[in-house]
């Protein structure tokens, strides 16, 4: 969502509303079942009630079919122009949970105008949930994947969901010889209702070398996404062009899946193989899955996750310092929301080796997450 519209969009007057895991593949395969059993359930909202609240609290602000007129006297009072329901991309790309904060406890509370009043204490919780259900409607029939299915960024495992955001990724390597260091920055951008694309460019330092090592665009499709099931599917590609002459041209394709498994429990997995195009003994699989306790709607939190990771060498190598067919870790992890919104946010991340632990001794990150399209950096504090 805009994150300057949502500020004042979800402003009003005070008569108006506006607004793990053990070391065994047996792990994976859990949550693989535990994801296609879990039922996420639809709320029987009533839409007829929820359209009567919004004319009669939100309308005089947000217009009557959730279009603000931006020159009447009334919105130009506010000096901010409310929400725009009937824009599809804003409507769809923020979850219910987040306006429904907004409704109950007012702009503030998330970091957004303070024009927007709170209702919590004159609406009744289900009356706040058939407006929103109603509010949901407002951006018509559409094809983008709802924001309830907008998920944490894992540290290994692939998001589906499409972002626009900007992500600094920074992972430090603990291991025999020189440590070593990788940044990579990556801009995120949404294309039409289900693509996204991405640029993505890495720095790696070890001792007293340091290199560029790919620019990597890429672009991801939404293949399915139902919000009732609370379950989105995602196909992405990008290729790895060398930015050094000891690097190799790459091919990086994926499946990355997202499963909301309880208002509280979330299942992200992905499947990814990392082609080296030049030296294919240099190949991998990747599987990884990770879930997340998201324990308050609010964004200025922290959230607790715990991310499994399988990585299958093409080639295992002999001798005594033959490769495991599969070499596991694994990533205790928390999301951290900076601002009230959410959208400004590290996520920190300690990677173990649970076998094959040659390979490194730990591995930490550090992301920072920029979400643009919720808000500017100095916005939402």
């Amino acid at each position: 969502m805009n994150a300057e519209n949502f500020i004042g969009q979800h402003n009003g007057a005070p008569q108006t509303m506006n607004l793990m895991m053990r070391n065994s593949p047996a792990t994976l395969v859990a949550l693989a079942l535990l994801a296609a059993a879990a039922a996420h359930p639809a709320n029987a909202d009533d839409l007829q009630r929820g359209a009567e609240i919004f004319q009669s609290n939100c309308a005089t602000c947000h217009g009557p079919a959730g279009s603000p007129d931006a020159d009447s006297e009334l919105v130009k009072s506010l000096g901010v122009v409310p929400a725009n329901f009937s824009d599809a991309l804003f409507n769809s790309r923020e979850p219910a949970s987040t306006w429904k904060v907004v409704i109950t406890h007012g702009g503030p509370s998330m970091g957004f105008s303070e024009m927007m009043p709170a209702f919590g204490a004159t609406l009744a919780e289900q009356d706040i949930d058939n407006v929103l259900a109603y509010i949901k409607t407002l951006g018509g029939e559409h094809d983008y994947p709802d924001g309830e299915l907008n998920l944490f960024l894992p540290v290994r495992t692939k998001k589906a969901f499409p972002e626009d955001e900007w992500v600094w990724k920074q992972r430090y390597t603990g291991q025999d010889g020189d440590n070593a260091w990788k940044n990579t920055l990556e801009y995120e951008f949404r294309i039409g209702q289900r693509a996204q694309g991405v640029f993505e460019v890495t720095h790696e330092v070890k001792g007293s070398q340091q290199d560029f090592g790919h620019f990597e665009p890429g672009l991801k499709y939404v293949l399915k996404h139902d919000r009732d099931a609370g379950f989105i599917l995602t196909g992405a590609a990008q290729a790895g062009v060398p930015l050094n002459s000891g690097a190799h041209w790459e091919f990086l394709p994926y499946l990355a899946l997202g499963k909301l498994l309880s208002e509280k429990w979330t299942l992200q997995s992905s499947g990814r193989l990392v082609l080296d195009l030049e030296d294919s003994d240099k190949s991998k699989g990747e599987l990884a899955g990770v879930v997340h306790y998201v324990h308050t709607d609010r964004g200025r939190a922290v959230f607790p996750g715990l991310e499994l990771v399988a990585e299958i060498p093409f080639e295992r190598g002999s001798g005594p310092d033959r490769a495991a067919a599969v070499q596991w870790s694994l990533i205790p992890q928390a999301r951290i929301g900076l601002n009230k919104r959410g959208n400004i946010a590290l996520n920190a991340g300690l990677e173990l080796p649970l076998n094959d632990d040659y390979r490194y001794d730990w591995r930490a990150y550090v992301y920072f997450i920029w979400d643009f399209a919720d808000g500017g950096l100095f916005d939402g504090w």
